[in-house]
């Protein structure tokens, strides 16, 4: 869907295949504004046009048993990077062209990350519970990695800072991490947050704001733990990234799903969240209260 939400235009929607053929990473293409790349459970990692039309197709694994679960881009570098559901990573150039096809993960590669500013830098977070930092320009194997960061749990995502200099991490149960780039192997801050997963629930994941030092998740109140309250809500929390301190909490008593996925717009005035089949859009009016946010 190709939403222009501050034209309050109708949104263009691009037909899938329907069920098996879920989106699991999407990036606009800097060098066109008209395209964008996109992985998915289909088995492929493309680039298509605004049109629906598939301009390229980088990764086809031919196989149901193998998808495609994360990607990302480097204008800069001009590379592609997607992840595997069997622990695999292929790095290709943007002509198409694959550099390496390794396998750095003992389960799926949930998520793929390039650091903003040095994109020879590279994340990766699996279900095998670890996520690990890769230089690009040594990559030798699966033991070629900087740093190993083991988790408790699964993990959903890994995210660069706009900065480049932190990395956060969302596991697949309640705790949030805060890495530097000072002292990867140890985290700044662990911030307890419930947002359990289960199978049919996109998995949930933490990101950051896109100017300031802030992370924002949606929370999925889980009863087991120590810190629920009677009828908690299923609000999208936002938190101080130096601190780990809530600064604040966002929710709409008319759509009480559950919040997975959130984006702010690069200046970082407009909040998009994303809920089952609806999307908020929150923005801020110039006094700094909260506006009334526009649903789709």
């Amino acid at each position: 869907m190709i939403w222009n939400f501050g034209i309050k235009d109708k949104p263009i929607f691009l037909k899938g295949i329907g069920a098996g053929g879920s989106i699991t990473g999407l990036k606009f293409n800097h060098l066109n504004t008209n395209q964008f790349f996109a992985s998915s459970m289909e088995g492929t990692t493309r680039l298509q046009d605004f049109k629906g039309n598939i301009l390229r197709v980088y990764t086809s694994s031919n196989s149901c048993k193998v998808w495609f679960c994360s990607l990302d881009v480097s204008a800069k570098s001009r590379v592609v990077v997607t992840g595997d559901n069997m622990g695999h990573v292929i790095l290709l150039s943007t002509d198409g062209k694959e550099l390496w096809n390794l396998r750095m993960h003992k389960k799926k590669v949930a998520h793929v990350a390039l650091n903003p500013c040095c994109d020879w830098l590279l994340a990766t977070a699996s279900i095998d519970q670890t996520v690990k930092i890769w230089d690009l320009r040594q990559i030798k194997g699966k033991d070629s990695f900087l740093y190993s960061l083991p988790h408790r749990h699964p993990v959903n995502a890994a995210c660069f800072s706009p900065d480049g200099a932190r990395l956060l991490t969302t596991d697949q149960n309640n705790e949030i991490r805060v890495y530097s780039a000072s002292q990867w192997d140890s985290p700044l801050n662990l911030i307890s947050h419930p947002h359990r997963h289960f199978q049919h629930l996109t998995p949930i994941k933490a990101t950051w704001h896109s100017r300031h030092n802030l992370i924002v998740v949606g929370r999925y109140p889980d009863p087991n733990l120590k810190s629920c309250v009677p009828y908690e809500l299923r609000t999208i929390d936002v938190f101080d990234g130096s601190s780990g301190k809530m600064m604040c909490q966002l929710y709409d008593p008319g759509y009480s799903g559950i919040t997975s996925l959130n984006e702010f717009n690069p200046m970082g005035d407009t909040l998009a969240s994303t809920m089952g089949y609806h999307i908020l859009i929150w923005s801020q009016e110039e006094d700094g209260s909260q506006k009334d946010h526009e649903r789709l």
